[in-house]
């Protein structure tokens, strides 16, 4: 029966819970650039990870900003949560406000780290998965 088959194909795909951070310094975003050794190398993307077995979405976030940029994070609010079907993997985003940092942002994993206005985001090839969020930064007018 299709029915039970399509069932089965949609217990059968992997989704993948991400957190990725929104950090602003005036009308600046914060972007980074995947390094030529990680997946989707050369893709810009907002900085973030996997969230591991029994993590909390927020603990992550401060994680992954710990490990990606070596910045110790308050971690505010989530501004956008949706799903992104990339064909073989379903990415569960979720994008947080960073309120303020410490530390000195540090390229670990990333071999580009860019301010940019909202504006030039067009000139930049960014993660397909990030679309739908800078969509909304741009509706929203940049007012997070």
């Amino acid at each position: 029966m299709v029915v039970e088959k399509e069932i089965i194909e949609i217990r059968k795909m992997k989704i993948l819970k991400v957190t990725g951070a929104i950090i602003r310094n005036k009308n600046n975003f914060l972007i980074c650039r995947r390094g030529p050794d990680e997946k989707a190398a050369g893709y810009w993307e907002f900085p973030g990870g996997k969230v591991e077995k029994n993590e909390k979405l927020k603990d992550c976030m401060a994680r992954e900003l710990r490990e990606e940029l070596n910045i110790d994070a308050v971690v505010g609010d989530l501004y956008e949560h949706y799903f992104f079907d990339s064909g073989k993997i379903t990415y569960d985003l979720y994008f947080f406000i960073i309120k303020k940092f410490n530390g000195t942002i540090t390229k670990t994993v990333h071999d580009q780290i860019k301010w940019l206005k909202l504006e030039d985001f067009k000139n930049y090839n960014f993660l397909p998965g990030d679309g739908p969020l800078i969509k909304k930064l741009i509706d929203d007018g940049g007012n997070n």
